[in-house]
């Protein structure tokens, strides 16, 4: 399998390993890029040295377009995103923003320092045609054993 690097961001570190509501993900933009492209994963290691994704720990940023400069705040807990605005960066025209995001786990992860948080840069997608919205109960709005006045 042949795999590309990312270099729009980067993981720079995990801060406050196992506290509950500070534990995050840091990331740093270095290019402007459409945040809705990138995922982040979970992966733990293998006794031969390689990485595996953990099965249903996968997080999507959402759309929303991010600048160089600005810093990525992953959350492992519940909350509400914002964004900031950083310090102005001498000779450039572009202020470098806070923004912070929440995973919603209702627990810690990085207690165990054998995961680590990847970058996934989302190339190609498959799946269904999307459904037509239709009502899913039962015919004649009558529930099977249950009686009406």
């Amino acid at each position: 399998m042949s795999m590309g690097v990312i270099d729009a961001l980067q993981i720079a570190e995990v801060q406050f390993h196992g506290v509950a509501n500070h534990e995050r993900i840091a990331i740093y933009v270095h290019k402007y890029c459409e945040i809705g492209e990138y995922c982040l994963m979970l992966r733990m290691p293998t006794a031969d040295g390689t990485s595996v994704p953990v099965k249903d720990h996968m997080l999507w940023f959402g759309t929303g377009i991010v600048n160089p400069g600005d810093w990525i705040f992953v959350y492992t807990g519940a909350g509400a995103t914002t964004i900031l605005p950083g310090q102005f960066v001498a000779g450039s025209v572009i202020q470098p923003r806070i923004i912070s995001l929440h995973w919603g786990k209702d627990h810690t992860i990085f207690q165990n320092r054998a995961l680590s948080p990847v970058l996934v840069k989302i190339g190609a997608v498959s799946g269904l045609p999307q459904a037509i919205p239709a009502y899913q109960g039962n015919p004649g709005n009558k529930q099977q054993g249950l009686l009406f006045n």
